[in-house]
């Protein structure tokens, strides 16, 4: 983990959609305005300030997360985060066209009693057939109802018809629900993090952990929630030990931790854990995916996580209204944050086929070197993969995209020998697509390469390959970054001032988003100059500087160059303006080569980039521990 900084308490009251203490009666502007001074996490402008409604004041913000909440809008809001009330039978269902397939099934409740399953697919309600009905939601208007009343379904289940009567009831979904699956796969799945979703963690695990040696947490499409569940959470699973560190607008730093005094205590989970993200994981759920990643304590299977890296606390009012108010930036306990480029996982596959792909990599132990047993070593731990399950209809898909995302130097075997991907393909006879790049074997840095090409975070040229010779132009130094930090996800903030760029250009966007967060600046005319080539001086500025925004240690190594190290020979070969990102570049290892060999000003290469990319992301620990930058 990265070299501690200072931490201003051992605990912090404030949490991530956390109420404080009720305000009297309906909030009046002047309040609002008062509100917003004292707890924003930004300087907000006066003239903003000064606008005549607290809505066009929260619009003028663009903060998505700073709100005024009615009663009856906080009261929905919070019926979100604790769990969903309504009368019906108790499952949530993917709807089809085939009809509405089971996605959960919520214990005590008319579903439940009836034996129903995740998997079965809902055709008929009251000899309605989904084809009758005409579309999904009307088959599921069909089933909701009065309180008392009866409903038959029509299911089916592995090619059998079964009919089943449930009465209706109010039934509540919670924000987390256990099984066992596989006979020995611990399966929690997430929803949100409300009010009672630790205890449910720990009951669930409770109640799993004989049955489970492996553990698979889904936190697919969970918004986040509120601090105190996810510290509580993240603290039965791995122990006592800090979730996140947070920012205020004074630059003061606080941690969340389970318990507010440094003693540990260990996690009720000890098997070896996949947790399942995707582009709609949040807030809360991209705080326990990265507690577990710089914990070293989970594989993250899925797509890049949302990016929200940012803290709320809501102000609530006497009359049930309430005003939700951004007051801090966060991080993870590796001091990076999701904030706009989210939790890069492990390994990145199809977010619909991240939970098969969990459950190929849990298969059962063996003891022995077998041909038809595919054994990984992942984030610290072995998994097993089984041919029969690997080959089959149902798996195939999952398991060409768990080759696919595989980094070059993984270590895997079969039969006790080494393998890659393609000749695991091969041997199991599997069509898979790689990743890799088919022109970067003659580089030295081909592996770093091909492990950002798995990953998603390098994008080939027209004709599929990297050109690693080739020199970096300034249009393509802004795609790579962008696209290395996962920003493509997130609108600009307007258009980059740039008096050589139109708008229309490939390489616009990338550039409209990379100046808004910081991270680029024109010539002295305003220019951008998108043909002109990167020296090394110009790339090795620019990726410190992005480092710097998502990782408070590389800011802070930056602050803290001295002028004995400005003032080394070889860093004097360099600009003034490029003299601090140099120094922190070498110190923290990002160099492709030893600095007094490195020409500042002569152009950067596609492959030097690349690795110097690689150790950059290496060292804010976002990368799957295959592949060491030497």
């Amino acid at each position: 983990m990265n070299t501690k900084l200072p931490v201003r308490a051992a605990a912090l009251v404030l949490g991530l959609t956390l109420a404080l203490s009720p305000m009297a009666g309906a909030i009046t502007v002047d309040e609002a305005r008062e509100l917003l001074r004292e707890n924003y996490i930004d300087e907000i402008p006066e003239e903003i300030l000064a606008l005549p409604t607290i809505d066009e004041i929260t619009d003028a913000l663009g903060d998505p997360y700073t709100y005024y909440m009615t009663a009856e809008e906080y009261a929905a809001f919070q019926s979100d985060m604790d769990g969903t009330d309504v009368v019906g039978i108790g499952v949530m269902v993917e709807k089809t066209a085939d009809g509405l397939l089971v996605s959960s099934v919520a214990p005590e409740t008319p579903a439940a009693r009836a034996g129903l399953r995740i998997g079965d697919l809902i055709v008929a309600a009251d000899g309605t057939t989904i084809q009758e009905a005409g579309t999904p939601d009307a088959l599921a208007a069909l089933i909701t109802g009065e309180a008392g009343t009866d409903v038959t379904i029509t299911i089916l289940r592995e090619e059998e018809e079964l009919s089943l009567t449930l009465t209706r009831e109010a039934v509540v979904f919670p924000t987390v629900t256990g099984e066992v699956v596989d006979e020995h796969i611990g399966w929690l799945h997430c929803t949100s993090f409300g009010t009672d979703s630790g205890a449910y963690f720990q009951t669930y695990i409770t109640e799993e952990d004989e049955a489970a040696d492996r553990w698979v947490i889904d936190l697919r499409s969970n918004p986040g929630g509120a601090a105190t569940a996810v510290i509580e959470a993240v603290g039965h699973v791995l122990g006592n030990y800090d979730v996140a560190y947070l920012v205020d607008r004074q630059g003061s730093l606080s941690v969340w931790r389970p318990n507010p005094f440094p003693v540990e205590i260990p996690g009720l989970i000890q098997e070896p854990l996949v947790v399942l993200v995707d582009g709609n994981s949040a807030s809360a759920a991209e705080l326990f995916a990265a507690a577990m990643r710089d914990y070293h304590y989970g594989l993250i299977i899925g797509t890049r996580t949302f990016g929200k890296g940012i803290a709320q606390n809501v102000f609530e009012q006497s009359d049930g209204s309430a005003f939700k108010i951004t007051t801090h930036r966060y991080y993870s306990p590796d001091y990076v944050t999701p904030d706009r480029s989210g939790v890069l996982p492990h390994l990145v596959v199809d977010a619909n086929l991240a939970d098969e792909v969990a459950r190929l990599l849990c298969g059962e132990t063996v003891e022995e070197p077998s041909a038809d047993v595919l054994v990984l070593e992942l984030a610290g731990e072995t998994w097993y993969v089984h041919r029969e399950e690997a080959v089959s209809e149902d798996y195939a898909p999952a398991f060409a995209e768990l080759l696919a995302a595989l980094a070059p130097e993984t270590p895997m075997t079969l039969d006790g020998e080494a393998v890659t991907p393609a000749e695991v393909s091969e041997a199991w006879d599997v069509t898979y697509v790689s990743r890799w790049f088919d022109d970067v074997a003659e580089s030295p840095y081909g592996d770093e390469i091909n492990a950002l090409a798995a990953l998603g975070v390098l994008q080939g040229n027209e004709t599929g390959g990297f050109d690693p010779l080739g020199q970096l132009t300034r249009a393509e130094l802004v795609s790579m970054m962008v696209q290395a930090m996962g920003y493509w996800c997130w609108e600009s903030q307007g258009s980059a001032p740039f008096t050589d760029v139109t708008g229309e250009e490939w390489y616009a966007t990338a550039l409209d988003i990379a100046y808004n967060l910081g991270l680029i600046q024109g010539d002295e005319s305003g220019a951008f100059r998108p043909d002109d080539l990167v020296d090394h001086q110009q790339f090795l500025t620019i990726l410190t500087r992005m480092g710097a925004r998502a990782d408070l240690s590389i800011e802070s190594r930056m602050e803290q160059v001295t002028e004995e190290e400005l003032a080394d020979p070889a860093v004097q070969g360099y600009d003034a303006w490029a003299r601090s990102a140099v120094v922190t570049a070498e110190d923290l290892e990002f160099l492709a080569v030893p600095l007094e060999e490195l020409d500042p000003h002569a152009p950067t290469t596609r492959e030097e980039a690349a690795a110097m990319l690689y150790r950059m992301l290496d060292y804010i620990g976002i990368l799957t521990p295959a592949v060491t930058a030497e």
